[in-house]
């Protein structure tokens, strides 16, 4: 074997020498990746034991929530599902937001915020003050809120005009209970006093104005509030007054 046999030879040795190192240290690395993650991954390692539950809890109990909450944490640190959890909390009436996070090296904080009622919207819904329509299964019985109702896509519009002729009514010590825009586009709404009002399709802030301009001359020395006051009129309107309902009176603005 001459000089230039050997030394191909040799190198092809080491060549195979070092593939034999690389594929050992492999084989160790998928190995011990391997141990780690079965020793993270077991839930008997890195067990949850704290739940830690934070929020003003006026509608929603912390024992609701603990309910809804404890058979999902048996997982470990590692692979606690936190959008399963969100969706749990989520799925308790009043739960409006919820915060999760997990603490190092046992214990899950959550943080929920509940609706705050303002008002019904239509039947089954109420409104947030956040101005969101949401619904529960005891909206309707819910008592002390006015009752809002129109289509669905103009939840917004109802909600402006109710707050800002709430806004105007309270100058009188009078509220808006109710606050009706109909399918044709005529408002309507009903006073704590008893009074109806009809604003009707057209210029309805425009017709609510005349009322507020009219409305201590209108009722001063009156007993008893209107029972009715129309406003569906260009220059006037009609008042229906309690217990006399067939001398209804016009009165021009």
């Amino acid at each position: 074997m001459n000089r230039y046999q050997q030394k191909n030879q040799q190198g092809s040795r080491g060549f195979a020498n070092g593939m034999l190192v690389v594929v050992m240290l492999f084989v160790l690395s998928v190995g011990g990746l391997a141990w780690v993650s079965l020793g993270i991954l077991a839930n008997d390692r890195w067990p949850i034991r704290w739940l830690d539950l934070n929020g003003a809890f006026q509608r929603v109990s912390a024992e609701q929530l603990r309910a809804a909450m404890t058979p999902l944490i048996e997982e470990s640190f590692f692979t606690l599902d936190l959008q399963e959890l969100d969706q749990a909390a989520r799925r308790i009436s009043w739960v409006s937001s919820v915060r999760i996070q997990k603490e190092w090296p046992d214990t899950v904080r959550v943080t929920i915020e509940e609706y705050v009622p303002i008002a019904h919207w239509n039947r089954g819904e109420l409104i947030s003050e956040q101005g969101d329509a949401f619904a529960i299964a005891e909206a309707d019985d819910l008592q002390g809120l006015p009752w809002l109702e129109g289509p669905e896509e103009r939840l917004n519009e109802v909600l402006l005009n109710w707050s800002e002729f709430s806004d105007a009514m309270a100058s009188f010590g009078l509220e808006i209970v109710a606050l009706r825009l109909d399918r044709r586009g005529a408002w309507s709404m009903r006073l704590n006093n008893g009074t109806r009002v009809q604003l009707g399709r057209d210029s309805a802030r425009e017709r609510f104005s005349r009322l507020l301009n009219s409305w201590e001359s209108l009722t001063r020395g009156q007993a008893l509030p209107p029972q009715d006051v129309d406003l569906r009129y260009t220059n006037g309107f009609a008042v229906l007054w309690p217990q006399t309902p067939q001398e209804a009176k016009g009165t021009d603005s």
